[in-house]
């Protein structure tokens, strides 16, 4: 029995046609990148953890101020027994009347005050809207000098909190309702508009910035009736500053390395921002490191401002402003160089606009040195033929 040959397709002229190659079936996702993802998941929880955890973990007073109405004799002492008991954690300032101890904390140019009379009782003066650790601190330690003293105690809130500000939360609430919405506004505002010129995400973020700052008033102040001193304009002016430093630092970024400035951002500002505020844990007892970056912090400024505003009656404010203030000139300064850089790619390369926009600016000046290097070699050569 003979078997007969497949016969095989031919093309024009008899000739065998060559089979087109098959092509390979698309392959699916690697499910390798899910545990990438959940791994640096879990890196970002434990920076964060360490970062509140070393804000917060172990507070302790450093150089506080005090300031203290009593003869020179019992000032000496007292200094001595509060050196003793906690060293470095307080410094005494002398003033010369009960009346002055207490504007002395009612002006924040101290945290607390002892006034010791002639005779009688000594009177402990501590200001609950600067926070519930802080006056129990204070209270501790001036009550056991006083009664090293033989003397009974009696104490003044001279800043107390409000009756819808219970924990005195409410201006560090303030403050992260200002934050989160910020990062995640400005990755918005990035993705929707990084083909667009730098100032449109400017006045997209400025508005922003303005809603932001009254939706929170009108939400503690006007609903909860956490704030109640009466200062709305000067709350949202602080609450505006605060948001338009966030969103306006974080697009110069963007505007300089891209997308991941958005995570460079996060970084300063929440795990490191929002855990030395000072909502939580008064700055003077946070440790080292923390306690002198926290005062020149957006965070902070947003925090100690609207405690100034609600419960100091603006004493203390100037520096608050002068951090909110120094963000956004900075973050200006930077979007101002990078559009310049976009203006002169402009009129040197033949892409399209969008394009120039959307690049980041590092890419630019890199491609530019780039350039430079690979020129030099080109201009010695046509200098030696010329010569």
């Amino acid at each position: 029995m003979t078997t007969s040959a497949t016969p095989q397709p031919t093309g024009t002229g008899g000739t065998p046609a060559v089979q087109a190659a098959q092509p390979e079936p698309p392959q699916g996702p690697a499910p390798r990148r899910l545990f990438v993802v959940a791994v640096l998941a879990a890196v970002i929880a434990l920076g964060f953890t360490l970062s509140f955890g070393y804000a917060d973990h172990a507070p302790r007073p450093h150089e506080v101020k005090l300031a203290v109405a009593a003869p020179a004799a019992v000032s000496a002492q007292l200094a001595k027994g509060l050196q003793q008991a906690e060293p470095g954690g307080f410094k005494l300032i002398a003033v010369s009347s009960a009346q002055a101890a207490i504007h002395s904390v009612r002006s924040q140019r101290a945290a607390g005050a002892l006034i010791v009379p002639v005779s009688g009782a000594n009177t402990i003066v501590t200001a609950g809207a600067d926070g519930t650790m802080q006056q129990q601190v204070l209270t501790k330690a001036l009550g056991a000098a006083s009664t090293a003293m033989h003397r009974p105690i009696r104490s003044v809130d001279a800043a107390p909190l409000s009756a819808g500000d219970h924990s005195g939360l409410s201006s560090f609430v303030f403050g992260l309702g200002l934050l989160i919405p910020s990062v995640l506004g400005s990755l918005g505002l990035f993705l929707v508009g990084m083909r667009l010129r730098v100032w449109w995400r400017v006045a997209a973020g400025t508005l922003f910035a303005l809603l932001a700052a009254a939706a929170g008033v009108l939400a503690l102040d006007t609903i909860l009736g956490a704030f109640t001193s009466g200062s709305t304009l000067e709350l949202i002016g602080i609450g505006f500053l605060g948001a338009l430093s966030y969103v306006l630092f974080i697009a110069a970024l963007q505007a300089v390395v891209g997308l991941p400035g958005t995570g460079l951002a996060a970084i300063a500002f929440i795990f490191v921002g929002n855990a030395v505020s000072g909502g939580s844990v008064p700055i003077a007892f946070l440790p080292n490191v923390f306690r002198q970056v926290a005062p020149w912090l957006p965070n902070s400024a947003i925090v100690s401002g609207a405690r100034d505003v609600v419960y100091f009656n603006g004493h203390d404010l100037g520096h608050a402003l002068l951090v909110l203030g120094l963000w956004p000139a900075v973050a200006l300064a930077v979007l101002g160089l990078v559009d310049l850089l976009h203006i002169s790619e402009r009129r040197q390369l033949e892409h399209p606009a969008h394009e120039i926009y959307r690049t980041p600016a590092v890419v630019h000046v890199a491609r530019r040195l780039r350039d430079s290097r690979q020129s030099q070699p080109r201009d010695r050569d046509a200098e030696a033929q010329t010569l």
